[in-house]
């Protein structure tokens, strides 16, 4: 509030409404970060797209943002946990850029590893603004939807490691923050799991 105008108490009272309508227009135009993730084949960026197509979300693509580091792969392997916290702290940044502009960020990235280091992050840097779902169907489910993508494939080996990766923090994420996607569609899953928590995201 600016001190200025001190002379009577009208003028004291429209600085302070003034004060308080540019707050409530700060509060209006709050971010919001939704990360989803979860093992290859269980539905991540479908949802994601249907997220910034009905909802307005902006879609930040880790996936993408990591390649920078790892051109070749191999983001899991023990020697690259260096560069893979490199990975995340970028990926964390571009998430704020638009988060301070007052947008609506859902993160499409499978993540790799270090997971619960990665949360703190994204806890500390967004607070109650943070949002967490894993993707989770059963690991038959995930199997059978990548070996039917039309691209590229994660491969079984590593789905059942992610799966396992996954579940070892499922008590700390809170099990609520999984949703078993096993024999949905797409439009199956936003509909159950974000379309009457619409107003809240």
């Amino acid at each position: 509030m600016v001190v200025l105008l001190y002379y009577n108490k009208i003028e004291k009272i429209q600085q302070q409404n003034l004060y308080f309508k540019n707050t409530k227009n700060v509060m209006e135009n709050k971010g919001k970060v939704l990360i989803l993730t979860g093992p290859g084949g269980s539905g991540k960026t479908t949802i994601a797209d249907l997220l910034v197509e009905e909802y307005g979300f902006i879609k930040v693509d880790g996936d993408d943002l990591d390649s920078e580091f790892f051109s070749d792969g191999g983001q899991w392997l023990p020697e690259n946990i260096g560069k893979l916290k490199q990975s995340h702290d970028k990926i964390l940044k571009e998430v704020k850029k638009l988060f301070d502009k007052g947008k609506k960020v859902v993160l499409d990235y499978i993540i790799f590893g270090n997971y619960l280091e990665f949360f703190r992050k994204f806890k500390k840097e967004f607070g109650n603004d943070l949002e967490i779902k894993v993707l989770f169907p059963t690991e038959k489910e995930m199997v059978k939807r990548d070996k039917d993508r039309e691209c590229w494939t994660t491969g079984i080996d590593r789905i059942l490691t992610v799966h396992s990766e996954f579940e070892a923090v499922k008590d700390v994420l809170g099990k609520d923050n999984f949703i078993d996607t096993t024999g949905q569609t797409p439009d199956d899953t936003l509909r159950k799991y974000f379309s009457e928590r619409k107003e809240q995201l």
